[in-house]
């Protein structure tokens, strides 16, 4: 953590070419988003040859973020009227809790997530005569998963206004891409504390490197698309309950490999005070749960945002110039 804080400051005086990139970060930038999520964990049973797919109900959320200077804060929860066919597939609980720092060509974001409640969306497979749409799925309202850690990404182009796409802090002047490199690290669970169906109990320590492209393409002054593309592979150290092949539970220690592939896309709005836009992230990672269990994690992200910007506070101006930021 020491050495990620150096590397932050001392790439803070790296500066954004001007002719490209226009800052906001001296303003307050409060934003609201209309988002939902989709997580999928698709678990194939090598010895027994049963696959479940396991989806989260589609969960609409609100979010609000506020970002001033480098410091960013986002809190997002699902409410009730918000919920999708919860008769059929069950309710599903939402939290999102994100911190992040920007610098000109770094950025870190510290997170937690937790989601609890699935359903299999292959019932037909385990239930004669279902009929989608009618019938009710079978029901995980007791599966969780949580995922505490944090993320570090790196721009090597200082033409490229990665804030204009993520945090609405800047906007891209003349269209330009980058390369970008990441590091993630994170803890993960994943529980599911009765036996029905199946045992699926782990926690996992995990660290991910990824490199990849990203490019904003400025429509004219004011609107701009964005595309990046990322593959990852890493390591995970799994400690484990489970299945074995005869469906007796067990427990282990082992560590995996796992490979991963991260795409996003959108479009948006962009003046010196007001914006808006449309974004899209689809997060892949597969890996062997177990000896004899592959899992592929999926989730699927899709925001409406609208924002605004205004001249901070003098007194908060004056407490950012004594910390020097």
């Amino acid at each position: 953590m020491l050495f990620i804080c150096l590397i932050s400051f001392s790439l803070f005086a790296q500066k954004k070419d001007t002719l490209y990139v226009e800052s906001f970060s001296h303003k307050i930038n409060i934003k609201t988003s209309l988002e939902t999520e989709g997580q999928s964990l698709d678990l194939i049973n090598q010895n027994t040859l049963d696959n479940y797919s396991l989806m989260q109900n589609e969960v609409g959320k609100l979010a609000l973020s506020l970002n001033y200077k480098i410091i960013g804060l986002k809190l997002g929860f699902s409410p009730k009227f918000l919920e999708n066919d919860a008769s059929l597939k069950g309710a599903t609980e939402y939290r999102h809790y994100r911190v992040q720092l920007f610098f000109p060509k770094l950025y870190h974001q510290f997170y937690y997530y937790r989601t609890k409640g699935f359903y299999i969306k292959n019932t037909d497979d385990y239930v004669d005569n279902w009929k989608e749409g009618e019938d009710p799925y079978l029901q995980l309202t007791n599966l969780n998963t949580r995922e505490i850690g944090g993320e570090t990404r790196y721009y090597f182009s200082n033409k490229f206004g990665y804030r204009a796409i993520f945090s609405n802090t800047e906007r891209q002047i003349k269209s330009k891409g980058t390369w970008l490199a990441t590091v993630k690290y994170y803890y993960s669970k994943i529980n599911k504390p009765t036996t029905d169906y199946f045992i699926l109990n782990d926690r996992s320590y995990n660290f991910n490197l990824s490199g990849g492209y990203v490019y904003n393409l400025v429509v004219n002054q004011n609107k701009y698309l964005f595309a990046q593309v990322t593959p990852s592979v890493g390591v995970r150290y799994i400690k484990a309950t489970h299945d074995d092949s005869d469906g007796d539970s067990v427990k282990e220690d082992y560590f995996v490999p796992n490979i991963g592939l991260k795409s996003r896309f959108g479009f948006g709005y962009s003046s010196k005070t007001f914006y808006y836009g449309v974004s899209i992230l689809v997060n892949s990672l597969a890996y062997s749960e177990y000896p004899n269990v592959d899992l592929v994690d999926t989730r699927i992200f899709a925001s409406v945002h609208l924002g605004y910007r205004f001249d901070a506070f003098k007194g908060v101006e004056r407490f950012f110039k004594k910390l020097n930021l």
